[in-house]
Parts: structure tokens; C-alpha cells; sequence
């Protein structure tokens, strides 16, 4: 196997960020030649000038395969010919070429854009980020949204995750995802459930929707009903979900957001996951945004967001399951945590992986932690861009600017690639590069985004001093779980 630590210095040398440039560089066909290289990688019908110009760049990759002990028709079929995966390698290599190996990486582009596909929903969640409930008047029009869809690719953007409100009640819905298919991208989706029927499930799967998420906050109906605002949602979401799962051909996930209502069911949570055959657990931060401004009262302290780390972590070393958390905490918890005994180490390298070893450790350094306005963006209903879904900070509109002008120009943006313009004890944290800390709950508690998150134990001294405006307006969370 490479040596992830001999990989990171020839990344990092200034002869490899020039060539990265070189071939990343975009033509007037709208490619580059890495891209030409991938998809001509392994074709037995090149003629002699195509084979005589690309081999070294074959050698390269011919090395690198049996390096990580792969095939070249492995290489090629999941990898190069894989149109998402290759141009998530572009987009990283463009990334370095432009910016250097730096910690943690920016990215030339997006590598997902989460789509706020429409504000209209049928359920009443109380924590909704979104405010969800009818469709805004000027959303994007069915042009506009296939448009965009043709632009993320232009880009090489990889991924494209569908959210809302309830992305399946849009009558655009399915045009603008089979067209994305088409295109490449890969998709995930983002669902209360209620739409998740077998014949609905099957066509996404046509359509090359390769995940699907549906939130399940209890496993008590009750309970979770409340928590959705609308009877008989439970029925409705796990039903969901168990047709998605019945289907068998995309990947599956349980998400809930831990709040001090469920907090004691977190456990119980996953094994319901795991009972009825979702693949995937995510674990959702609670964040003060929307109508979650109503229900702060519920946000975990940060000793029950410790367990909460100390519970995902132990899970994610039983490979029962696959565990992910938009909790930034969690890469530190992996790397600083003792490892249970009889299991394997893992180590969460961002939102949305995790893997062991020396490698995984590298990769949490330049991936983990905080992705907003570094490795993905959202996109809301009528076309306003925002450093994430829990982050409604207006940084431009695809209306009326290209993405890539957008993503490249936001001071935003480039405050939030910064993990040395932090305060408190995000800005010294021996994991900041890790973690970073939630930037979203920092701007949702102060409206400053260089402040340290509130919900961390090693900023615990910040949640001590948010108590006393709990008397003044009854919603700023109390420390400990005091009530």
C-alpha cells in the first residue's frame, strides 16, 4: 500500500501543485486534461497519438492502481468511467493545484450542493431550519433549476443532496432529478418519508438516486409526532424508510436530531436503525435557526453532546452501522477517545465518511470538521446562496451570478476557510483543523461566526455564560440540563 504520509509531502511540493494546475486547467472544449485522461483511461480504441500523448499519464495511474493494490478495470469502472467520483478527483486536484495542500482544504468548487429544493412541506417539525410550510412565490423556475443542475456539472461538482422542506411534494422534482441522473451527479435525498412509496422508491433508483435519509426523531409514534407536528408521521416516515430499504438497490438512512427530548433514546434510536436494515445513522447538531429559535431550551449542554460523541463513536467502532454527524465534534472524539477493547479504531474524516489508520488520520487533518463555505454550500428555494442549511447568511443568488463567481469572490465564504480567525477556544484547540467547531451554532448564538461553538466541553465556559439571558427571554439553553 502507498504511504499516506509519502503522498501528503509530494501533494504538498510546489513541482506537484504546478503540474496539478497544468492538467486541471479548463480548455475551450469545457474539459481538462485529467478529465480526458479518466475517460480515456483503459479504452481499447484510442488511436496511436492519443496513446503516445496520454502514457505517462496511464503509467501514473497504472502505478497508483497497483500501489492500493487495486485493477486497472477496477480503476477504471469505479473509479475514472465513474462520472461523480471522477469528477470529485478533478475538483480536488484543481483544488491543490490552486489553493496548495492547506488545513483544512478548500475546494475549487463545492464537493455538494445541498438543495433547499422547494419551501413547501406537509409536516409542522418543530425545529424546522427552514420554516418550512408553503411554497415561497418566486422559487426557481423548472428552467432555471435544470440550468443549474447543468452548471454544478460544468464546475465538477460531484454531489447534489436534495432537501427542503420536502423536496418530493415539488411538481419539479422528478424532471429536474432525472435530468441530474443523466448528467452524473451523484444524489442523495433528503425526506420525511411520506412519499416514499415502492413504486416512487424504484424510480428514484432509475432516476440515479444512490441515498436515501428519512428523519426519525423517537421510537416512540407519539413522541415523534409531536416533534413533526402532525399525527400519524411516524407511521408514515418509518414506513418510508422500510420501502426504501425493501428496494435494496440505493443506500439507506436514519437521521434524527438530538435534543434533550431524545437524547436519552439516542441508543435506542440506532438500534432501530439497525434493527429494521437502514444502513446509515445520522446524527443531526441541534442548531438555533427557524423555528428550532423556539425550542432552544432543548439544545444539548455540552456534557450530554459529550456522551452524545462517546455513544457515536463507540458504534462507529462496532461497524454495526455506519455512523455520520453534523456534529464537527466528532472527528476529535474519534482521534482523542480510547478505542474499545476487541475493536477497530475509526476515525470520522467529514460529514459524510470515516475509515482507520494512518490514512484516515491525514485525511480528517485537510476533510474533517466543518465543511460550510469550504466543501459544500446550500442553495435555497429561489436561488439564494448560503453557507449551509443552518446558516442563513445571503452570499449571492444563481439568478444572478454563475456559482463559481459566487463560491470564489464571498468574504463569507473565506472567513469561514480560515480556522485561524476563530476566538475562544476554537482558535487553539489542538483539533481545530479536525473540527473546527459547528460555525453554524456560533453565528446561531452570537450572529459571529469566528466565536467559539458554545456546545463543545472545551468551550464550556461560554455555555456558563449564556445562562442568564435564559431569565431574560426563556430560550437560551441552561448548563448541565438545569432547567
Amino acid at each position: 500500500m502507498a504511504d499516506p504520509k509519502r503522498i501528503e509531502q509530494i501533494l504538498a511540493s510546489p513541482l506537484a501543485r504546478s503540474v496539478l494546475r497544468a492538467v486541471t486547467r479548463k480548455r475551450k472544449s469545457g474539459d481538462c486534461l485529467l478529465a480526458e485522461v479518466f475517460e480515456k483511461y483503459g479504452s481499447p480504441d484510442l488511436t496511436i497519438k492519443d496513446r503516445l500523448r496520454l502514457w505517462p499519464f496511464f503509467a501514473a495511474a497504472n502505478y497508483a492502481c497497483a500501489k492500493a493494490g487495486g485493477t486497472r478495470q477496477g480503476m477504471r469502472d469505479g473509479v475514472f468511467r465513474h462520472r461523480a467520483r471522477a469528477r470529485a478527483l478533478v475538483n480536488t486536484a484543481r483544488a491543490i493545484g490552486r489553493y496548495g495542500l492547506v488545513k483544512p482544504q478548500t475546494f475549487s468548487a463545492p464537493l455538494m450542493v445541498v438543495w433547499n429544493f422547494t419551501q413547501a412541506c406537509n409536516f409542522r417539525c418543530v425545529h424546522c431550519y427552514q420554516n418550512a410550510q408553503t411554497r415561497l412565490p418566486d422559487e426557481l423556475t423548472l428552467d432555471e433549476q435544470l440550468a443549474f443542475v447543468d452548471q454544478l456539472c460544468e464546475i465538477d461538482v460531484p454531489m447534489l443532496a436534495f432537501s427542503g422542506g420536502e423536496p418530493m411534494i415539488s411538481p419539479n422534482f422528478w424532471p429536474v432529478v432525472e435530468h441530474a441522473g443523466k448528467r452524473g451527479l451523484y444524489m442523495t435525498l433528503a425526506t420525511n418519508g411520506s412519499f416514499l412509496t415502492p413504486e416512487s422508491v424504484a424510480r428514484l433508483v432509475q432516476a440515479g438516486v444512490r441515498y436515501a435519509e428519512v428523519s426519525v426523531d423517537s421510537v416512540s409514534p407519539e413522541k415523534h409526532d409531536r416533534f413533526r407536528g402532525v399525527k400519524g408521521s411516524w407511521e408514515k416516515a418509518v414506513g418510508g424508510l422500510k420501502n426504501a430499504i425493501a428496494n435494496g438497490k440505493m443506500r439507506t438512512g436514519l437521521a434524527a436530531t438530538i435534543t434533550r427530548q431524545n437524547f436519552g433514546e439516542l441508543k435506542d434510536l440506532i438500534e432501530f436503525a439497525i434493527r429494521i436494515g437502514a444502513q446509515t445513522f445520522y446524527a443531526f447538531n441541534f442548531i438555533p435557526t427557524g423555528r428550532g429559535c423556539d425550542i432552544s431550551e432543548e439544545d444539548l449542554s455540552p456534557g450530554q453532546r459529550e456522551e452524545m460523541l462517546r455513544i457515536l463513536h463507540r458504534y462507529l467502532c462496532e461497524h454495526r452501522i455506519a455512523i455520520v454527524s453534523s456534529a464537527p465534534q466528532l472527528a476529535r472524539a474519534c482521534l482523542s477517545f480510547p478505542i474499545p477493547e476487541g475493536m477497530t479504531g475509526m476515525i470520522n474524516t467529514g460529514h459524510y465518511g470515516a475509515s482507520e489508520g494512518e490514512r484516515a488520520k491525514i485525511l480528517a487533518k485537510y476533510t474533517g470538521g466543518c465543511g460550510a463555505g469550504r466543501c459544500y454550500l446550500a442553495v435555497q428555494p429561489n436561488g439564494v446562496v448560503t453557507p449551509c442549511v443552518f446558516m442563513s447568511i445571503p452570499v449571492g443568488n444563481i439568478r444572478e451570478k454563475p456559482l463559481a463567481e459566487i463560491w470564489g469572490a464571498s468574504d463569507v465564504f473565506n472567513t469561514l476557510r480560515d480556522r485561524d480567525d476563530r476566538s475562544d477556544h476554537c482558535l487553539n484547540c489542538d483539533y481545530k483543523y479536525h473540527c473546527g467547531g459547528c460555525r453554524a451554532r456560533s453565528w446561531g448564538y452570537y450572529h459571529d461566526l469566528r466565536r467559539g461553538d458554545p456546545g463543545c466541553l472545551r468551550n464550556a465556559e461560554l455555555w456558563k455564560e449564556l445562562q442568564p439571558k435564559a431569565a431574560e427571554d426563556g430560550k437560551i439553553p441552561l448548563f448541565e440540563g438545569k432547567k
